[in-house]
């Protein structure tokens, strides 16, 4: 189609006459020409398209491991969000235990304070309730006390050491005192 349209053009230019063979020679050259240009443009075009075929496909490869890298992303930030979750978890387990530990501690010791303040109260109220409960013992304790002051030879207390009697004022004065030297003077009332 393409030598019909260069004929159409170039038969006006030569005229219908005589034909000069120069003019046929350059037409025809620049025919061979304009079809080897033709040639190569076509080989050209179809490889613009091969290339643009592929860099099509080249983009479609692209593109399925864009959204590929895509899902991988979603799955790493989704298992991030539940290692998260997870580690908020324990860590709101950790803060409940150490809450309860301390206020365990606080506990023992404060319950140890009570408890060292109570236990003299306690040991004197046993203490008071063990001699109530004896009935008598108060009154046995004051008669053996009463025997062993009484007694010449006590068996609890110490021996008496004999100690002047007071002297009634109507009773003769001895002239020397027991243990007393007898170089003193009798002792005056």
């Amino acid at each position: 189609m393409c030598r019909v349209l260069w004929a159409a053009l170039i038969s006006p230019l030569i005229g219908c006459g005589e034909t000069d063979p120069r003019v046929v020679q350059v037409a025809m050259e620049s025919t061979r020409r304009q079809a080897e240009q033709n040639r190569q443009m076509g080989e050209l075009q179809q490889h613009v398209a091969e290339g643009t075929k592929q860099l099509v496909e080249a983009d479609a490869q692209a593109r399925q491991q864009l959204a590929e890298l895509q899902r991988e992303l979603r799955s790493d930030q989704a298992e991030v969000g539940r290692q998260r979750d997870a580690l908020e978890s324990e860590r709101r387990t950790i803060a409940s235990e150490r809450r309860w530990d301390s206020i365990v501690g606080t506990s023992i010791y404060a319950s140890a304070g009570i408890l060292a303040c109570l236990l003299p109260l306690l040991l004197g109220g046993w203490l008071l309730h063990a001699t109530r409960d004896k009935q008598g013992t108060d009154e046995a304790l004051a008669e053996l006390l009463v025997e062993e002051l009484v007694a010449d030879r006590p068996l609890l207390l110490p021996p008496r050491q004999s100690v002047p009697l007071l002297e009634h004022p109507s009773s003769p004065r001895p002239t020397s005192a027991p243990n007393s030297d007898p170089n003193e003077s009798p002792a005056k009332t």
